[in-house]
């Protein structure tokens, strides 16, 4: 088909209109970076063309990341809004971000996030006061890394008080590193890799038990999505034993096949699951074709210990998940803003003694670039074929 001059100068217009649409639509991490300088010790961890944006002083906190340097997408979700009102300082616990600390459980016999006798619905939910407002001070640094610390206090329904020093350490990971880790190749992708490590002490006077609670790390991040993203996670065996919170997980929502959960995390309807020890692999992923980007993050899983339960009324609280993913969604009617969705794991709960700690540790990493590439790495990290995704 022979075009005229005219009709390819519209043409030519067209596709830059569309191209600065494009570029438009991506949050980079520059502008991210300039919504997070009211943060205090806001700071960029790089590598190469490898960015994180830490905050040790707000709980050692990872608010986002890139692998394409400042003009590259932005990975993380953070609560822009609470910074923007100035409410950042003592909401702590609703900023968000890629990495942050947090407690389990949340809901359940033992549960943290309720004051003894309270009935456990959305609306007496309290986040632990130190979770909101306590601020970790510097221990130690590299040139890739930054170790705070910080003491809290967290009580339980039980009205069991936990005083626990907690240690934790942000690594940026270099390109030799990532590729030892997954034993990948990275010569045809933009990457960015970072890994937290938490430690965990009883300084109170009296030992943990089950009898009056335990306790667990859980590492939250929070990440941005796109319609097509689609969560997945290798199962030990095949099982349809999946723990389901808030809603039914409905099939339009997850599949599992050949012992491979998939799950649409598109932050566009509230709902939940997880995975308990005997089904877990210390491995997640995610994958976005419209983003031509691959997620992985690895954890810590030696399983030697019990893993809370943070599911409503549950009647066996030492038989909790290790993986959650949950998804978000933005719901003014329901007072719902939550545009994101999360990779979780946890630790093990110990009946520490004075004196005695729980380490956890997860990485988490982003890849950019060709199908292909992306593909082999799926294969080799997850077990999956990208193009072998379920259509849901």
């Amino acid at each position: 088909m022979k075009l005229h001059l005219n009709q390819i100068i519209i043409l030519l217009i067209c596709a830059l209109i569309y191209s600065c649409n494009k570029d438009k639509s991506i949050k980079t991490f520059a502008e991210d970076l300039k919504r997070l300088q009211p943060i205090e010790g806001i700071e960029v961890l790089r590598s190469g063309e490898s960015l994180v944006a830490v905050s040790g002083v707000y709980q050692g906190r990872v608010f986002t990341s890139s692998s394409k340097g400042m003009k590259g997408k932005s990975y993380g979700y953070f609560n822009t809004k609470l910074i923007e009102n100035g409410t950042h300082v003592s909401n702590m616990a609703a900023l968000g971000g890629e990495s942050r600390v947090w407690f389990a459980p949340q809901f359940g016999k033992y549960a943290l996030f309720f004051d003894e006798g309270v009935a456990q619905t959305d609306d007496n939910i309290k986040t632990p006061i130190d979770l909101d407002k306590v601020k970790f001070i510097e221990k130690e640094r590299t040139d890739h890394s930054i170790t705070y610390f910080g003491k809290m206090k967290v009580v339980n329904d039980h009205n069991y008080t936990f005083s626990v020093d907690l240690d934790r350490q942000i690594s940026i990971l270099n390109k030799e590193q990532i590729e030892n880790d997954l034993n990948i190749d990275l010569n045809a992708l933009s990457y960015v890799g970072f890994s937290t490590r938490t430690t965990m002490v009883n300084i109170g006077e009296t030992q943990w038990n089950k009898a009056s609670g335990l306790i667990s790390l859980w590492e939250l991040g929070c990440m941005d999505t796109t319609a097509d993203n689609r969560v997945i996670i290798p199962l030990t065996k095949d099982t349809d034993s999946i723990t389901e919170y808030f809603t039914k997980t409905t099939a339009d929502r997850m599949q599992i096949e050949n012992g491979i959960v998939f799950y649409k995390a598109d932050a566009l309807g509230l709902n939940k699951i997880g995975t308990l020890p005997q089904h877990t692999k210390n491995v997640m992923g995610s994958y976005s074709e419209e983003n031509n980007l691959l997620n992985i993050v690895t954890f810590s899983f030696p399983n030697d210990g019990v893993f809370v339960n943070s599911l409503p009324e549950n009647k066996a609280p030492y038989c909790g998940d290790v993986i959650n993913i949950f998804n978000g969604n933005v719901d003014e009617a329901l007072g719902h803003n939550w545009p994101f969705y999360e990779f979780e794991s946890s630790s093990a709960a110990k009946e520490l003694k004075p004196g005695e700690k729980i380490t956890h540790t997860q990485s988490t990493y982003h890849f950019e670039g060709d199908y292909a590439s992306l593909n082999e790495i799926s294969k080799e990290v997850l077990g999956v074929d990208l193009s072998k995704i379920p259509q849901f």
